[in-house]
């Protein structure tokens, strides 16, 4: 045979490449271009979107997916229908990110040791801003909330909400608006993590003194003083979170323990049960 054998054109690397097309479902094409029109200035956060025709015309989508585009906008949070008034986009996307981080926590996405290593991050700088920057407003807030917690030293529940109101107050001093968001949807994403530990604090003078501390640097303006007070906080609270996961990990380690003891006589109730069906069937 002469000649050499003709080769199969290769595919490309570029070809290889290509990756599948998606297919894009309404709700992501009418989110994309209300997107497109946030981004191009034409509305804006709180406006009221166009009239539905006005709006299927403008998204070059028809009326019945429109509806229910929307819908499915509103179940995330993105827009807000008003009765009788129309559908608006959100002025404030704070309560939706809670919900959804919260929800990352409970599909196990986010583990809570995991925000308390964020916390310890992000939460000591926060209050170092807030002993450069909080206004005596600011200072008022965080010490009705100090003083809040120790009249309700006794009512633990009561002193939770109190430390929820002290960490939101330090944290709007801090005058940076993104910390603000991220703590508050860390802060409340492990408030009942927090509240189920509460039972663990061995002394509520001394938890309390804590955030007396941190209140006290940031009103004396020392951030090195603020950072260390609430890092101290921090590692406390984060001890007391291992203590309850602990107890959780050992009751119900307990409860499985009771579980398997009752499978042998429940075995043997079953065989007796069984043998004397078949005696009653012999005879």
């Amino acid at each position: 045979m002469t000649g050499t054998l003709k080769q199969r054109p290769r595919k490309t690397q570029a070809f290889m490449n290509i990756e599948p097309i998606r297919r894009e479902t309404v709700m992501d094409t009418v989110a994309l271009r209300i997107k497109s029109l946030l981004q191009s200035g034409d509305l804006k956060s709180g406006d009221r979107l166009p009239p539905e025709p006005e709006l299927a015309k403008m998204l070059r989508v028809s009326r019945s997916s429109l509806r229910e585009a929307l819908k499915g906008l509103m179940f995330l949070g993105l827009l807000k229908a008003r009765p009788g008034d129309g559908t608006y986009i959100q002025s404030s996307l704070d309560r939706v990110l809670n919900q959804h981080f919260q929800w990352m926590i409970l599909l196990r996405e986010v583990q809570h040791l995991e925000v308390y290593e964020l916390r310890k991050i992000i939460e000591p700088e926060a209050a170092a801003l807030a002993a450069r920057r909080a206004t005596s407003s600011d200072l008022d807030r965080i010490a009705d909330a100090v003083e809040a917690m120790k009249v309700d030293l006794d009512d633990r529940d009561a002193f939770h909400a109190h430390d929820i109101e002290f960490h939101e107050a330090f944290m709007s001093a801090s005058g940076n608006v993104a910390l603000q968001t991220t703590m508050r949807m860390l802060y409340h994403a492990t408030s009942e993590a927090r509240r189920r530990a509460l039972p663990l604090i061995d002394n509520m003078d001394t938890h309390w003194k804590r955030h007396d501390r941190v209140y006290r640097a940031i009103r004396d303006r020392n951030p090195e003083q603020a950072h260390k007070a609430v890092l101290d906080d921090l590692l406390y609270a984060e001890k007391l979170l291992r203590q309850q996961m602990q107890s959780a990990d050992s009751d119900a380690l307990e409860s499985r323990g009771k579980t398997k003891s009752k499978e042998p006589a429940l075995a043997a109730v079953q065989a007796g049960l069984k043998s004397r069906n078949n005696r009653a069937i012999s005879k």
